[in-house]
C-alpha cells in the first residue's frame, strides 16, 4: 500500500496503529484524572487493549529490539508534545533536549533496521 508516496507494509501499519493506540489510551487515562468520569477509563482500558494485539502483530513482523525502541520511543515523544499542547503540562529545555535524543535514536534505529 502506498500512502502520500511512502510504502505501508503490514508491519509498518500495525506499528502506526500501536502506537496510536497507545497514545491515545495514555491520553484518555489523562484526561480521566482530570474529569473523573469512568467512560474515559474505559475507553482507555479499550485503547491499551487495541494496543496490545496490535503489538503482538508487530512482533511477527520485527525484531523485538527495533519494534521496541522505535514504539517506545514514538509514544514517549508523541505523549510528551499532546502533554504540552493540550494538557498545559511544563516543558522545560531539558526535557525538549531528552525527546530529540529519543528521536535521533528511534531514527538511528530505523535506518540501521534498513
Amino acid at each position: 500500500m502506498t500512502v502520500m508516496g511512502l510504502t505501508m507494509t503490514a508491519g509498518g501499519i500495525y506499528i502506526a496503529l500501536t502506537i496510536f493506540f497507545n497514545v491515545f489510551g495514555t491520553y484518555l487515562a489523562r484526561v480521566y484524572a482530570f474529569e473523573n468520569k469512568a467512560i474515559f477509563m474505559a475507553m482507555a482500558l479499550v485503547s491499551y487493549t487495541v494496543a496490545f494485539v496490535t503489538w503482538s502483530k508487530v512482533l511477527k513482523v520485527y525484531d523485538l529490539g527495533f519494534a521496541s525502541s522505535v514504539i517506545t520511543g514514538s509514544v514517549l515523544t508523541i505523549s510528551s508534545l499532546i502533554a504540552f499542547c493540550f494538557l498545559n503540562e511544563v516543558y522545560s529545555m531539558s526535557k525538549l533536549f531528552f525527546t530529540a535524543l529519543i528521536v535521533v535514536g528511534v531514527i538511528g534505529v530505523n535506518v540501521c533496521q534498513s
